[in-house]
């Protein structure tokens, strides 16, 4: 999910490293698959370098994780500690070449049939302006995946809404008829994209992304952008010729498939609930979500305004990630409404965070859809094993809001 992290860890002391002491862990080696960066601090002087450097490291580029790990008898030490050093400061993002450039233009002039696909780095890069100006200039019908929700706001002409697996019904068939693609800040992940070679079948791809690393990966592009969103945006100043027939088509989808709220029957329908609750938060609510069925509706359902807005683990599909996410919102906006939905499963998982929410004082609003079973994994078996179930069945849960009280 590229999110900027340091992770600050405790070690023996240097003396006992690699004796398999009492509690050493050789994190450094284990983490090295996950991180970007790994440091081992053997001498005091160096924490104040090496943390300007962490911090930094960690927001640049495509954002992620990097460990410092810290040994007792480095921490134990005393230093003349210098004044804090400024943040080192990352390289700009270099520019495409002209020519890259000149093609990307000549793609969007040449379309009949585009589409915008656009993904979590635009919120990265902070170019959600830059996006709506490009979409209003261009007026190509666009698509968001999981964590690009919010980027452009609801109501955008010609906005579908999510593509991929959990999708609408109007970005799906959108993107199947598209001869083009201008993809930003999205990586053709599979949960997009389904089988990759039958995805935009007919479709050329212009491919941007901050990280370089990201284009041609899983999709040759005609035409691969790789530095600064907000610099290339602004510079791709092409529109297509002629495509009110096509943006007409996209938008009778997206009628066809708006969905209802109105379903009849007892108990409480979770997409609606979800929708109104959104609505009343307002439009500068942040949702914190786990993984699951309740995630997908979350998605489907809610509405939101600005990038951010909602915070859930998509990459990874981590359970677990919704309380901890809404604590750390908390802290960052202290004044928003914050709302954490999650799920009888989930829950479980960081149910101990509850404490953390009492000490601080915080007032997170936790919304429990509790079926009694982990309902995503139950559909899944129902699907594609023959309704053989297998430990998804909750039926004796605890008391959950005796639990929060």
């Amino acid at each position: 999910d590229s999110v900027p992290m340091v992770a600050i860890t405790g070690q023996v002391g240097t003396a006992l490293m690699g004796t398999d002491a009492f509690q050493e862990v050789d994190i450094f080696g284990m983490t090295l698959p996950i991180v970007k960066h790994s440091y081992v601090i053997r001498a005091t002087e160096d924490i104040p370098r090496i943390f300007a450097e962490a911090f930094a490291l960690a927001a640049s580029g495509r954002p992620g994780p990097v460990l410092i790990d810290l040994p007792k008898d480095v921490l134990q030490r005393a230093i003349d500690a210098p004044a804090p050093l400024p943040p080192a400061t990352p390289a700009a993002p270099a520019m495409p070449d002209a020519s890259a450039m000149a093609t990307a233009n000549r793609l969007i002039a040449e379309a009949k049939a585009p589409i915008l696909y656009f993904g979590g780095g635009i919120a990265i890069a902070g170019a959600e302006e830059a996006l709506r100006v490009f979409a209003a200039r261009t007026g190509m019908p666009s698509v968001a995946t999981l964590k690009g929700l919010g980027s452009l706001a609801p109501g955008t002409p010609h906005y579908l809404g999510m593509l991929g697996m959990h999708g609408t019904r109007a970005a799906n068939m959108a993107i199947d008829a598209a001869d083009l693609l201008v993809c930003v800040g999205a990586r053709f992940d599979d949960r997009a994209t389904g089988k990759l070679d039958a995805f935009a079948p007919r479709a050329k791809v212009i491919h941007i992304d901050a990280d370089p690393a990201e284009i041609n990966k899983l999709r040759a592009a005609e035409a691969g952008l790789g530095g600064d969103i907000i610099a290339i945006l602004d510079a791709l100043t092409a529109t297509p010729a002629d495509i009110a027939a096509w943006t007409a088509r996209c938008d009778a989808w997206n009628r066809q498939s708006m969905p209802r709220y109105d379903a009849p029957g007892a108990g409480v329908y979770a997409p609606a609930l979800l929708h109104d609750l959104s609505v009343a938060a307002g439009k500068r609510a942040i949702f914190t979500c786990d993984v699951g069925q309740h995630q997908m509706w979350v998605a489907q359902h809610c509405v939101f305004h600005r990038p951010q807005a909602h915070l859930t683990s998509a990459g990874l599909g981590a359970m677990g990630y919704g309380i901890p996410a809404g604590i750390g919102a908390l802290f960052a906006e202290p004044d928003a409404t914050v709302i954490t939905v999650t799920g009888d499963g989930s829950i479980m998982m960081n149910i101990q965070e509850l404490a953390t929410i009492r000490r601080y004082g915080l007032p997170l609003k936790i919304v429990l859809l509790d079926n009694s079973q982990l309902g995503l994994v139950r559909q899944w078996q129902e699907l594609f094993f023959d309704e053989n179930f297998s430990e998804v069945d909750l039926y004796d849960n605890p008391d959950f809001a005796e639990l929060a009280r």
